[in-house]
């Protein structure tokens, strides 16, 4: 009877709500890409066996789908992060009346078993599950691997709340999701410890009705949901005490940064803001993944490739990524106050100079990890050096001479994925360019000059723009003054 009220509740909170016609619209059209989404995977579910049994060395079509549904575990958790929001309510209203905290908490979580992030695998897992299990282990096997599978993609979704909520209240939480991905994908990178065997024979194990899959599961569950009602309980107690915001988060300033004056100040300030804006957050983790991504593929997909064109982009993009995504919200990003910055005894020029230094020490350290593949005789210590002076010198001048043109309103506390507002057309443009220019550039003079000769044009080419910067930031701040008023209107009219 409680659920029911509680859905009745949020029912009508949905539609008495002001934007209720716009949320509506927002709705028709997710369930629209989904009902897509949905449509594919069933057309690709009827096939899937007759492609395993192809691709794989297993004689039935299930042993090969289980030996790799980790990475679809892995793919579905990375989707929920980014794009699921936890299920939430008012809950400090019901706090007042003879309810039990708990059974508002189990209320948010026994949605999860009715969410369709729960259920738009399954289209591609039934017909395939009906079509590889049943002429083998019978219909009942099928039916019980369908439902073994949905459940383990309800606790991956209890695992993003409750990771979310551990984000909440520090940064360094975010370590968890990228070993969480990393892990499954490095493992047989890196050892020869063959998970895809362990995974085929724990398929195996549901095949045959094992009960003690079962209880492992049961227990992860129950653990998990044990962990989100903990996790509630701590929300609400903080947010009856007014805990503020930068008393939850853990890691927002560097002290260390106090002695370099303005320009210090203005970094911790681009620390803070990236840590408590949702879009920015998940961007620094993209950028993160990449930064990883890259380097387990120098250190075990690359081999003798040095100077090829998926190397040197590659490396670009591992390198200047933050400054290459960041660097196009140099202004944009503070559009929601920057009528206050401007009224305000501070110059630009610290801001662009903090935002200048903090990309390209992101950069030092990305190159610092990329000496772990030149000691294993990857990657050439020359093309290094190189590249990382080739992407904080020119292709960051690029970056920031462009961004004067950006005057697009930035939502900071938006969605971060799959969102463009705050971005202008040309500034797509112009990010496009600024990757692929440079690697053009540098593959032409590859094939005239040779390797050795390139490589050193681009260290040249590096340090000159670098040990300019202070200039071509000046030159940058100046023309920013000049446009400064339609600047500042693009941001309002945009709001």
């Amino acid at each position: 009877m409680l659920q029911q009220q509680l859905q009745q509740h949020q029912w009508k909170a949905f539609r008495r709500n002001p934007m209720f016609e716009r949320n509506l619209g927002v709705r028709i059209f997710m369930f629209i890409m989904f009902g897509f989404l949905a449509l594919e995977f069933l057309v690709f579910g009827f096939a899937l066996d007759k492609l395993l049994l192809e691709a794989g060395t297993y004689t039935y079509a299930i042993d090969v789908f289980n030996s790799i549904v980790l990475y679809f575990f892995v793919a579905d958790f990375v989707m929920k992060f980014f794009f699921k929001q936890n299920q939430s309510m008012q809950i400090a209203p019901y706090l007042t009346l003879p309810v039990k905290r708990n059974r508002l908490f189990d209320f948010l979580l026994i949605k999860e078993f009715s969410s369709f992030w729960n259920f738009y695998y399954l289209f591609l897992v039934v017909p395939f599950a009906f079509k590889s299990i049943t002429p083998y282990f019978g219909l009942g096997t099928a039916f019980l691997y369908i439902l073994f599978f949905y459940l383990v993609c309800v606790g991956i979704s209890l695992l993003v709340n409750l990771i979310n909520h551990l984000i909440s209240k520090s940064f360094w939480f975010y370590i968890l999701p990228v070993v969480l991905v990393v892990v499954p994908i490095a493992i047989p990178l890196m050892t020869t410890i063959p998970l895809s065997d362990y995974t085929q024979q724990a398929g195996e194990l549901i095949l045959n009705d094992n009960p003690l899959i079962w209880l492992i599961l049961l227990l992860v569950l129950v653990a998990l949901w044990f962990a989100n009602r903990i996790q509630m309980r701590s929300a609400i107690y903080n947010e009856l005490q007014g805990e503020k915001a930068d008393k939850v988060s853990s890691f927002s300033n560097l002290s260390f940064l106090d002695r370099f004056g303005a320009t210090g100040d203005f970094i911790n300030l681009e620390i803070k803001m990236i840590f408590r804006s949702t879009r920015l957050k998940q961007q620094t983790l993209v950028v993160s993944i990449i930064c990883i991504a890259g380097l387990l593929w120098m250190l075990y997909g690359a081999g003798e490739i040095a100077g090829a064109f998926n190397l040197v982009l590659y490396e670009i993009l591992t390198i200047g990524m933050l400054g290459i995504v960041m660097g196009q919200y140099i202004f944009t990003a503070e559009s929601s106050f920057f009528d206050g910055l401007m009224s305000r005894k501070l110059s630009m020029y610290e801001l662009l100079k903090g935002k200048y230094i903090l990309y390209s020490a992101y950069s030092l350290f990305v190159t610092l990890l990329l000496l772990v593949p030149v000691f294993h005789g990857k990657l050439e210590l020359l093309l290094l050096l190189s590249l990382f002076f080739y992407v904080i010198g020119p292709i960051y001048f690029m970056i920031f001479q462009n961004a004067v043109y950006n005057k697009t309103y930035f939502d900071l506390f938006d969605k971060g994925m799959m969102n463009w507002k705050g971005q202008s057309g040309n500034m797509v443009v112009i990010t496009m360019i600024t990757m692929f220019l440079p690697v053009i550039l540098v593959l032409i003079l590859y094939g005239i000059i040779g390797k050795t000769p390139t490589y050193w044009f681009m260290l040249i080419t590096g340090l000159a723009f670098t040990l300019s910067s202070q200039y071509w930031l000046k030159w940058i701040y100046k023309r920013f003054l000049k446009r400064k008023y339609k600047n500042m209107e693009g941001f309002r009219s945009n709001a």
